[in-house]
């Protein structure tokens, strides 16, 4: 298999890992704690955007070399967190936000992004 096509299939892989751990800890977590028992098809897409901005950062991070593993960190996290704002915005203008609708995005992402980020490290350092 050729780099570029390994690369597309392990970007697939790591998408698709956390889009369905991100639905199901979503699921859990209405079925037990909200007694919800239905998910939008809106919310489940724009949770599909959101898990595919943070993927991407990944693959970003992976690319920013300045030196100090801190600050690349903290620059692609407040890039992504950016880029995941504005989404939430723009979705404002499709559906009704909730009113803590940045207060929840920011506490649900922000895991994911550190747990990324320590996964990728983890793996570095494995290398």
């Amino acid at each position: 298999m050729n780099l570029k096509k390994e690369k597309l299939v392990d970007f697939i892989t790591i998408y698709s890992v956390i889009f369905t751990f991100a639905t199901i800890l979503s699921s859990i977590v209405q079925l037990s704690i909200m007694d919800r028992l239905e998910d939008t098809n809106s919310h489940i897409l724009f949770r599909a955007v959101v898990v595919l901005i943070g993927t991407l950062s990944y693959k970003i991070e992976v690319k920013l070399k300045s030196g100090n593993k801190i600050v690349e960190v903290l620059v692609n996290y407040v890039v992504v967190m950016a880029i995941v704002l504005i989404f939430v915005f723009i979705s404002g203008f499709f559906e009704e936000l909730h009113p803590n609708a940045y207060r929840d995005i920011i506490l649900n992402f922000t895991p994911f992004f550190i747990v990324l980020t320590l996964i990728k490290e983890f793996n570095f350092k494995r290398k």
